[in-house]
């Protein structure tokens, strides 16, 4: 199956460009999954803090009656902090609480997925080898795909793909930019899962702020040469997850809906 989405569902600047005016926060999930149908959500907010139990069993209330599969964000202290300590006890508590967290999600079989994007900071060697692998172990046991999604072009290379799929991990095909030392768009799956995510080509990427540097907006010719990648994975048997991350004002709803009709879904 291809399962289509964007990465967060909840923008203010959604309203009037994507969401109807006046439309509630306590509405957007819901809208979300019955009105544009996305077969799927990426959820951001967890990076920012830890997730509770409680909130993934509201959400799922929310969306009861939809076939919405959710991705989770891994809880940033994972991906951005205990590995530069080293501390491998902390980031052994802190996985626990993120797997109890989506306790609700994975008993309801409506957990599609882990993301884990790491830093630019983050380049390959072989303490940072160690750490995938140690991420693996803690996670393996969610039974979902594991998606490690690089910000360096260093780790865009063939060991890091057969190391990957030795870890049982997926690798996150990106586009963003192509400028200074930020990932290629490479077309990379493991052998059940591919996993793609559409940052948009922002030329100012370095100096925009935090919602500006997603301010892009994709050409049908660019949507188009993607959908040939999907689908190439999907007629080989694979589950594919696709998310746009272009969020602001709505781009990443209007490019997903398009890429929608392009594959060929209702």
């Amino acid at each position: 199956m291809v399962f289509l989405g964007t990465s967060g569902y909840q923008f203010d600047d959604w309203i009037g460009t994507a969401y109807p005016e006046g439309m509630p926060k306590s509405r957007m999930l819901k809208y979300y999954s019955a009105v544009w149908q996305f077969s799927t959500v990426e959820l951001n907010f967890t990076y920012y803090g830890m997730p509770t139990d409680r909130t993934m069993l509201g959400m799922l209330n929310k969306v009861s009656a939809d076939p919405l599969v959710f991705t989770v964000k891994a809880f940033g202290g994972v991906t951005h902090k205990h590995w530069r300590s080293g501390n491998r006890n902390t980031l052994k508590n802190d996985s626990e609480e993120f797997i109890e967290a989506l306790r609700p999600l994975r008993e309801s079989s409506r957990l599609g997925a882990l993301l884990f994007q790491f830093p630019s900071s983050f380049r390959p060697d072989s303490a940072n080898n160690d750490y995938l692998e140690s991420l693996s172990q803690l996670y393996q046991r969610t039974e979902v795909p594991l998606a490690i999604e690089f910000r360096h072009k260093d780790w865009d290379v063939q060991e890091t793909y057969d190391m990957l799929d030795s870890l049982r991990m997926v690798p996150v095909v990106v586009d963003e930019p192509g400028i200074g030392s930020l990932f290629p768009y490479a077309p990379r799956s493991s052998s059940g899962h591919a996993y793609f995510r559409f940052h948009g080509r922002n030329s100012r990427w370095f100096t925009a702020s935090a919602t500006e540097r997603y301010n892009y907006d994709y050409s049908e010719s660019e949507l188009r040469e993607f959908a040939s990648d999907v689908l190439e994975f999907s007629h080989r048997g694979l589950d594919v997850f696709v998310f746009f991350n272009n969020c602001y004002m709505g781009r990443a709803v209007h490019n997903a809906l398009r890429f929608r009709e392009i594959l060929g879904g209702a």
